[in-house]
């Protein structure tokens, strides 16, 4: 990766040279013409970066720029809180910028030029002009999307975040559809992944709410993060627990629980971690569900395992797993799903399964005809 330093400093990925290669090959059909479209990619690019990271620095934020393989990523932080119009100037100038550059290659263009400088100058203009107008498409990840969420946000908060992934995810979709209709299949598979990009988005976050999106908790789960990373168990746990003080039962406040069940684990406090996991079992992520999983199996309770017992092995498939969603299922005198877990469990290896059916848990069904079916093959 190249870094070049600077109050701005920009690191450029080789996937970034590598797709702006593929791009040129396919416009400029030579050698020559690839490398000149890799500079206008470059150079274009760079500039639209720069509409965002100049903005944030006149709004004493500290801006880092990446060309990484689909364009540009600008990031800032270190800063006083953005108001929402400072956001929005932010995101707009990266397009501004982008015009800006067509209008000079514009401007260039009335003046005579040798026919090589002619060409460049038009490919700049046109692919300005072009990207920054599809940019400004109501889209999360373009800028359009961007604007849209700043804006919706700034009027009615975590509602109007939640309504602008919704807004972008539908019209991704539309797009996509009619991009494939007539052959564009390269732009359709594009916004085929932004619309898949901001359903998944907005399926994790719909029981976010307000605090969620507040700066300072998010600055904490940040520095607790950080904390937990290197090995600063007590201060991140610090972290943790005044994240679901404040959290107030937002999404942070169900993660700021996670981590603080899987500390617990490591203390070994196992009550503990049961205790956090089980309020919020509709709201872990799939570790957390295979931990709750194994917590409630050891609690006997029976129905959270079996509630989780699909989602945990899709995780986790193991023998372990299987086996411990068929004691739960035969515990809740459900043959048909104890035998097939059974079963499944096999699949893992071979292991005694007289010994395993002698146990309590399977007294119930271990004579039902239908549990025997699952399991009389593996006796033979």
């Amino acid at each position: 990766m190249l870094i070049i330093p600077g109050r701005i400093p920009v690191a450029i990925h080789p996937f970034f040279w590598v797709l702006a290669a593929f791009i040129g090959w396919l416009y400029g059909q030579s050698i020559l013409g690839m490398l000149i479209w890799i500079g206008i990619i470059f150079v274009s690019v760079l500039f639209h970066e720069y509409g965002h990271a100049l903005t944030a620095v006149a709004f004493k934020q500290k801006a880092r720029i990446q060309l990484v393989a689909l364009g540009g990523l600008t990031s800032y932080d270190g800063g006083p809180p953005l108001k929402f119009w400072q956001q929005f100037l932010i995101v707009f100038n990266g397009p501004l910028f982008g015009f800006i550059l067509c209008l000079l290659a514009t401007l260039a263009l009335q003046f005579q030029l040798p026919p090589l400088m002619y060409g460049i100058f038009k490919a700049t203009q046109v692919a300005n002009f072009f990207w920054s107008v599809v940019n400004l498409f109501p889209v999360i990840p373009l800028d359009g999307g961007q604007l849209l969420r700043i804006v919706l946000e700034g009027f009615f908060g975590v509602k109007g975040f939640k309504a602008s992934l919704i807004t972008g995810a539908i019209l991704s979709g539309t797009i996509a559809c009619a991009a494939f209709v007539v052959g564009y299949f390269i732009a359709g598979a594009f916004f085929f992944l932004f619309a898949f990009q901001s359903f998944d988005a907005w399926r994790k976050c719909r029981h976010a709410i307000g605090q969620d999106r507040d700066e300072y908790i998010k600055n904490l789960m940040l520095r607790a993060e950080s904390a937990l990373q290197s090995g600063q168990h007590d201060e991140a746990r610090l972290l943790f627990e005044e994240i679901r003080a404040k959290g107030s039962g937002g999404m942070l406040a169900f993660a700021a629980a996670q981590y603080l069940a899987f500390l617990d684990m490591k203390d070994g406090k196992k009550e503990e971690a049961y205790q956090l996991l089980l309020p919020i079992k509709d709201q872990l992520a799939e570790e957390s569900i295979c931990l709750l999983h194994q917590l409630a199996s050891e609690h006997a309770n029976d129905s959270v395992v079996t509630e989780l017992s699909a989602r945990c092995y899709q995780f986790a498939p193991s023998q372990e797993v299987a086996l411990r969603n068929a004691r739960s299922f035969a515990r809740m005198k459900m043959a048909k799903p104890a035998g097939g877990w059974l079963q499944t469990a096999w699949q893992h290896g071979p292991f005694n399964i007289e010994k395993v059916i002698s146990e309590s848990s399977f007294t119930e069904v271990k004579n039902d005809p239908t549990f025997q079916e699952f399991i009389q093959p593996f006796k033979d």
